[in-house]
């Protein structure tokens, strides 16, 4: 009964906890932390939702997903052109590009995700690479700006806010704060769901499942349309900041900056990408100080991996184990 009782009292406490930390976190930064390093912040926040999109794919599924980054610029892209060409106002905008991409991912991976772990990367980072290319194109320079990008800025309100606001980095650290939370969370509930149990089951022996009578396909195509609305989002947050959008945001070098951001922070779990993402940007920015970004960024990798081969989060979360048994202690028991 003391290990029950001493479960369900850690369920309220682990919940109250992350609301004080939730409202703590959107609200200290704007009044300790200057506009640049909030700015660097919000940049890591949304490469850390990318990066989160891949580490989900990767830990649940054991798919790499290469081309994130199509789906991280190409949500910007049809939010811009959605206004500019179509006349949408910014809340119409927002949702048609975010089904556009739903249907996107939905069509692509329905033909790809029955394919072996190593040509669906390649099947991901050809997809990725033919929009990046479609968008230079000369007969849609008109809708894409070209190799010049697009200025996006919109007229109204979005969520109450105008496009000076998402453009301000106290204004929008809230936004990207609450959208990470929520995704984090998200994605938690569907690891500990039943889809996630499948999608883990697979990872390890698919054969092994569909001869257990397990549906193998449909979890895999679910698991591939979820990530990529969290790509939507991230992408859609970043145009809303930055007020531009790029043939660069479509690169792979967005996608493996993704991916090292997971392998930095941990792919497991919800808070290791998120991490990886923080610590990515703050490191690029110091490292382009110095003159040396390549450089410094190669050398940081090799040891981020050597030091911590299960990310940041994950090596920490192992020291404090074996410093504090306790919390190896099997649940239960006292």
């Amino acid at each position: 009964m003391s290990g029950r009782a001493s479960s369900s009292f850690r369920v309220p406490a682990a919940i109250v906890a992350g609301a004080v930390l939730f409202g703590l976190g959107g609200v200290l930064p704007g009044y300790l932390a200057s506009d640049f390093t909030l700015k660097l912040a919000n940049e890591g926040l949304l490469l850390g939702l990318l990066a989160l999109s891949v580490a989900f794919l990767m830990s649940e599924a054991g798919l790499v997903a290469l081309g994130a980054a199509s789906v991280y610029g190409g949500s910007g892209y049809l939010f811009a052109i959605a206004m500019s060409e179509w006349g949408l106002s910014p809340g119409a905008a927002i949702v048609f590009a975010f089904l556009a991409v739903i249907a996107y991912a939905s069509v692509l991976g329905a033909l790809i995700v029955r394919t072996n772990p190593l040509a669906f990367m390649m099947l991901t980072l050809a997809a990725g690479e033919m929009i990046s290319h479609v968008v230079m194109l000369e007969a849609v320079h008109d809708y894409t700006g070209g190799a010049d990008g697009l200025v996006v800025s919109f007229k109204g309100t979005i969520l109450g806010m105008q496009a000076a606001d998402f453009a301000s980095p106290q204004h929008f650290w809230p936004i990207g704060w609450t959208a990470v939370w929520l995704i984090g969370v998200t994605l938690w509930s569907v690891s500990r769901s039943r889809l996630g149990a499948t999608l883990r089951a697979v990872r390890q022996n698919e054969e092994r499942m569909r001869f257990s009578g397990f549906d193998t396909y449909v979890p895999r195509v679910v698991a591939y349309v979820l990530v990529n609305a969290v790509a939507a989002v991230s992408g859609l947050l970043h145009v809303l900041n930055t007020g531009f959008v790029s043939p660069e945001s479509l690169g792979l070098g967005v996608s493996t900056n993704a991916l090292v951001a997971a392998l930095m922070g941990g792919t497991a779990g919800s808070i290791g990408p998120l991490a990886g993402g923080l610590i990515f940007a703050f490191a690029q920015d110091e490292f382009g100080a110095r003159g040396a970004t390549q450089l410094l960024t190669g050398v940081a990798i090799v040891l981020f991996i050597v030091v911590f081969p299960r990310g940041v989060v994950g090596g920490l979360v192992a020291a404090v184990r074996r410093a504090v048994p306790a919390f190896d202690r099997p649940r239960g028991k006292s």
